[in-house]
């Protein structure tokens, strides 16, 4: 039986997040339309990083500040091949672009690297 770690992300544990989540857009006789954007809350233990957890990311998002985040909800990072865009995690008045995702939905949760935008 595995341990569903979801079960000890509660009020005393974690904090609420809101998660921005834009779908792809597409052109419309050559010009761009962005897609829709939905919201919602969720709750995420928010950690910083450690070093090295910093050492897994892109290049060009180690020097942002990055927290993970262990989400009770599955959230997305950007995949080219099926148009998916990134999740945005609004934190204490920051915003969090997801860069990089560890799925541990076995065990009950979601780990996300953000980079501060």
């Amino acid at each position: 039986m595995t341990i569903q770690v979801s079960e000890a992300l509660d009020a005393d544990t974690a904090e609420i997040i809101t998660v921005i989540r834009t779908e792809s857009g597409s052109y419309v006789d050559g010009i761009y339309q962005k897609g829709s954007q939905t919201t919602f809350k969720a709750l995420a233990s928010v950690q910083p990083s450690s070093p090295e957890e910093i050492q897994f990311l892109p290049e060009g998002e180690r020097q942002k500040q990055i927290r993970s985040f262990y989400c009770n909800k599955a959230v997305r990072t950007t995949d080219d091949r099926k148009a998916v865009i990134a999740d945005v995690i609004l934190y204490k008045g920051d915003s969090f672009k997801i860069v990089q995702l560890g799925d541990w939905s076995s065990y009950g949760y979601t780990l996300a690297y953000g980079a501060k935008e």
